[in-house]
């Protein structure tokens, strides 16, 4: 099929209602990787026209959205400052926040991975962000007011752009954190806890009953129970928590907590074990890359003689072996 074909096809979609079967139709035959190299220029050649389309009909950005970040394998950067991923539907994700704000509807931007994937992204003021697995960052324009304000759901690590004059300031459900130039993680999935972790720099954590804001210094973290509205801080290893954002995890005579609590982060699962001075006192050597977690578990059991079970929610327990 020609790129033309495919603009007209893609041009007619955008321009018109469709109805749920046409558009579920319409987004596996975006996602198919048939002629996918004609499909990503066509919607190149689209996002180049978009001063002079006017939209009407549009489809449900985050109908789009959902769709695409489910089958999302990979993520990269591309030119112009904006964010476009691999997957033709989450690049026409894209494509339809522009046209979104060519016509007065929504100027937010939405950035996302995937639910087996993480994603790796460039913001327009120059600050990097690494989303583990099923995660979103929205921000509107392009972060040139005052205030630098992103929204996260799920996990994020920000390498932010030093600039004292404009804050950066991740919102995370109930809990807002400013930094001015920094690198930290923050988990807010959807749930009752979200937590921070701080790897360099400085932030200010504030919330429900902390307006006057918590500053973490390197190696801490704060955690906010939004069902109790309790919050936790502690010193942590903060490489236990942003070792994810690699490609692949190397333990060297580590303890078993530190290695279940970055299996959390790279699994995107809750990991625990039943007895925390084992977990201390058991130290371990082994090498994660993209293996199943279920590998993982067993070849720890054969270390350190031990057994887990998953919940029906996926939660993993482990187990010392008498």
């Amino acid at each position: 099929m020609t790129r033309k074909t495919i603009k007209e096809i893609i041009d007619t979609y955008l321009k018109n209602d469709a109805p749920d079967q046409v558009r579920d139709s319409f987004e596996t035959w975006m996602l198919d990787s048939e002629d996918y190299q004609e499909k990503h220029e066509a919607l190149e050649e689209i996002w180049d026209s978009l001063p002079e389309m006017t939209a009407r009909g549009l489809p449900s950005a985050e109908s789009v959205l959902d769709h695409a970040t489910r089958k999302e394998k990979k993520s990269n950067t591309h030119r112009r400052g904006l964010v476009w991923v691999t997957s033709a539907a989450a690049v026409l994700f894209a494509v339809v926040s522009a046209i979104q704000f060519v016509t007065g509807v929504s100027p937010e931007t939405c950035l996302a991975s995937s639910e087996g994937a993480k994603g790796y992204f460039v913001l327009p003021d120059g600050s990097q962000v690494w989303l583990n697995k099923g995660s979103r960052l929205y921000y509107s324009g392009d972060l040139g007011g005052r205030t630098r304000n992103v929204r996260l759901e799920g996990e994020g690590y920000f390498d932010v752009r030093k600039d004292a004059a404009h804050p950066f300031v991740v919102h995370a459900h109930d809990i807002d954190i400013t930094v001015l130039g920094t690198e930290f993680t923050v988990s807010a999935y959807s749930g009752d806890k979200v937590t921070a972790y701080l790897q360099e720099g400085s932030i200010m954590a504030a919330g429900p009953g902390l307006e006057k804001g918590i500053v973490l210094e390197p190696d801490q973290s704060l955690a906010f129970d939004r069902a109790s509205l309790r919050y936790m801080l502690r010193q942590v290893k903060s490489a236990n928590h942003t070792a994810w954002i690699g490609e692949r995890l190397v333990f060297s005579s580590a303890s078993l907590a530190d290695i279940c609590e970055t299996l959390c982060h790279w699994y995107n699962v809750s990991i625990s074990c039943e007895d925390d001075a084992f977990a201390a006192g058991t130290r371990l050597s082994l090498t994660v890359r993209q293996e199943p977690l279920h590998e993982i578990l067993s070849a720890i059991g054969h270390l350190s003689k031990v057994t887990y079970t998953a919940d029906e929610d996926g939660n993993i327990t482990i187990t010392p072996i008498n």
